[in-house]
């Protein structure tokens, strides 16, 4: 009897992918495994910026993130916080954050605020995707007015 894997409980397959990518370029930037159960330093803070990439890019709830790096979702909101801490203060951070999102996405934004900016447009793909035409055209009439 095969025995389930309880990190894949509750995620979507389509953000499976996403999530192993995401870390996997992480793991690789950072020459750290991020999975692996430390509390050290180094690990800990790939860990913390592989969760937020995750949290960012994928639609997952914290408490599927935290599934998959075995922690609780009061952890991934910890996480998160302190890598939006380190983008703001962090001068090593801010130096090669711009060269790990550039793997991640494949191209490099200079600002959160162009990040956020690709995450909706993202988001309003994923949403227009599933509508029709006429409910696309109507949307786009509200948003002309």
């Amino acid at each position: 009897m095969r025995k389930s894997n309880r990190y894949n409980q509750g995620i979507p397959v389509m953000s499976r992918g996403k999530c192993r990518k995401i870390i996997s370029i992480v793991n690789e930037f950072y020459e750290v495994n991020c999975l692996q159960p430390s509390r050290k330093r180094e690990i800990v803070s790939v860990r913390q910026v592989a969760i937020y990439y995750t949290h960012k890019l994928t639609n997952l709830t914290s408490s599927s993130i935290g599934l998959l790096f075995n922690k609780d979702h009061a952890t991934v909101l910890h996480c998160i916080n302190i890598v939006e801490g380190r983008m703001l203060y962090d001068k090593e951070f801010k130096k090669e954050r711009p060269k790990l999102e550039e793997l991640i996405f494949g191209v490099n934004f200079k600002t959160t605020d162009e990040f956020l900016l690709f995450k909706a447009k993202e988001e309003i793909n994923e949403l227009m995707s599933k509508m029709t035409l006429d409910q696309c055209n109507e949307l786009i009439e509200n948003i002309k007015n």
